[in-house]
């Protein structure tokens, strides 16, 4: 608890009254901040209750309800908490000088102690008096007058309070309290100290740590130097001795690749040789006369004597490339015109050992039936 107090005193603020000639009300630490003191008659003073609404939520809605209640542009707020209830005091005519600087302030009544016993009391501020009514160690309502009411104006202000008539209608003598160290609405928030012994503080630990990065980051660099020439070198070694190696890797795809080349040359069907397996089942008399061939498309005009179209499509039944076939008589009546739809080079391959296969196992089956 000691070093709480000291620290406590160190950043305790420095309070100054505003006007013309500002006074010290109270001497703060060395690295405390600076909070003026407003007095009552400059402010406007409302009392919000926020007891229905979450406690994280009741700072927000204060916020909105004083900004609402705002009496000019520019005007400058304060809210002291007590529990669910918000005291807001507005200054609609903030000294320029610290509305820029947008320093902390206090109204006046916050430095005046609660009463002991709750009820109505008048209280003589820096300028003029100050009505107060409290009730559950709350401030219910205020009313500042330059001068001490009247009976009638007291009446009202008991009233406005919502006292009734067998409240005491006599006006109380002004009482004059002495400043209190401590508001007794507000809870401090945040860091203490003043804000540019904080701005001190935080550039002071920013070099901090932006030396120590950098220190750190020099640090790596010179080990991930030294590692790197390390790693270098090694590579350089492995290098040299993979060398011949890469270069025989090198020969031999370009070996590969010629390779290839030459075999996709040989690719596809001869044009020569499929004309042979087209000629050879048709009749004697047949000749070709055209033929094209695009892709897996192949067309034929044969000339001959035979005009049945089966004939043609049949020859070629089985086929491992050429039974995919349509006849037609050609346009001349010369002749006849194949359509083939060619069959993939490896489907053809299989085809064709699939008869062999077959024709394989058919021979077997017949030698097996003539053995006695």
């Amino acid at each position: 608890m000691q070093l709480r107090n000291q620290l406590t005193a160190i950043f305790s603020p420095t309070r100054r009254l505003i006007g013309d000639d500002p006074s010290i009300l109270r001497q703060g630490g060395p690295l405390g901040s600076l909070e003026w003191v407003v007095p009552r008659a400059q402010c406007h003073y409302r009392r919000l209750d926020f007891s229905a609404l979450p406690p994280r939520q009741r700072v927000p809605a204060a916020r909105l309800a004083v900004r609402r209640h705002e009496l000019a542009p520019g005007s400058l707020h304060h809210i002291a908490w007590r529990g669910g209830i918000a005291h807001t005091w507005t200054w609609p005519q903030p000294d320029a000088a610290l509305a820029q600087a947008e320093q902390a302030w206090l109204p006046e009544t916050l430095l005046r102690a609660p009463p002991v016993i709750d009820g109505p009391r008048l209280l003589r501020q820096v300028q003029g008096v100050e009505g107060q009514l409290w009730r559950d160690r709350q401030l219910v309502t205020s009313q500042w007058w330059p001068e001490p009411p009247g009976r009638d104006a007291w009446r009202r202000f008991l009233r406005a309070g919502g006292l009734g008539p067998e409240a005491s209608e006599s006006v109380p003598e002004p009482q004059a309290l002495p400043w209190s160290s401590t508001p007794w609405g507000d809870v401090r928030r945040g860091l203490p100290g003043s804000p540019h012994a904080l701005e001190r503080l935080a550039w002071s630990a920013g070099l901090g740590i932006v030396a120590l990065g950098l220190g750190w980051q020099l640090a790596a660099q010179a080990t991930w130097t030294v590692a790197l020439a390390r790693v270098e070198s090694r590579i350089e070694t492995l290098r040299a001795q993979a060398t011949p190696l890469l270069e025989a890797r090198e020969r031999a795809d370009t070996a590969l690749q010629a390779l290839h080349r030459y075999r996709d040359l040989q690719g596809g069907a001869n044009d020569y040789v499929m004309m042979a397996d087209v000629l050879q089942p048709l009749p004697a008399d047949a000749r070709l006369g055209a033929w094209q061939r695009e892709g897996l498309r192949l067309q034929v005009g044969v000339l001959s004597a035979e005009s049945d179209p089966r004939r043609y499509v049949s020859a070629f039944d089985g086929h491992p490339q050429l039974a995919d076939v349509a006849a037609n008589p050609a346009n001349d009546a010369s002749g006849m015109q194949l359509d083939f739809t060619l069959a993939p080079a490896a489907a053809a391959g299989s085809t064709a050992a699939d008869s062999d296969t077959a024709g394989k196992t058919d021979q077997a089956d017949t030698a097996a039936k003539t053995v006695p």
